[in-house]
């Protein structure tokens, strides 16, 4: 099953697909690709979750520190043009923009540290569901303001692919089995 997925990659991809490309394990399962087949100017780095039975299931786009201010312009700015760019993709998709009930960051200069403090979300979601037109390799698709600092932040694109739960499943049964 060659099935195309984001960046130059496949569903499924095995660990030995990936030898001519530097994969640094950082987690178990979970890797750091700097340079995909194909990158995005506006990613500094992608993590792959390879199981070994199920392969690529799961890939996340790092993006580049993006400098703000406090109302958070550019992070706005940046996700916006973002999203733009994924409906042109994959169509429609759901937008949560929100802040948590009784956090103290409400006002438009505090949009930051919202962030910062995980009381603000800015998220948006694809899925046949939400009317969105996936690729025969792609589950879901998930994009998300993040922020470093007040002053810096950085979005993110998660790809869950049509194999992502059965390589849950492998993954959660093998460490499991360290029970």
């Amino acid at each position: 099953m060659n099935l195309p997925a984001p960046f130059g990659l496949s569903l499924g991809m095995k660990l030995e697909d990936f030898s001519e490309l530097k994969l640094a394990e950082i987690a178990p399962f979970k890797y750091r690709l700097d340079n995909p087949p194909k990158p995005h100017p506006a990613f500094e780095f992608y993590i792959l979750q390879i199981s070994p039975e199920n392969g690529l299931s799961w890939i996340k786009a790092i993006g580049q520190d993006i400098p703000t201010n406090g109302f958070g312009t550019s992070i706005n700015s940046a996700f916006l043009e973002m999203e733009g760019k994924l409906k042109k993709t994959y169509g429609n998709c759901d937008r949560t923009d929100l802040l948590l009930q009784g956090s103290i960051w409400n006002e438009p200069q505090d949009w930051m540290m919202g962030l910062v403090k995980g009381e603000r979300l800015l998220a948006s979601h694809w899925e046949v569901k939400t009317g969105a037109k996936l690729t025969e390799a792609i589950e879901s698709v998930f994009l998300v303001a993040s922020a470093r600092e007040t002053d810096c932040g950085y979005i993110a694109i998660e790809y869950a692919l049509k194999n992502n739960s059965a390589a849950s499943e492998e993954i959660a049964s093998s460490q499991d089995d360290a029970l």
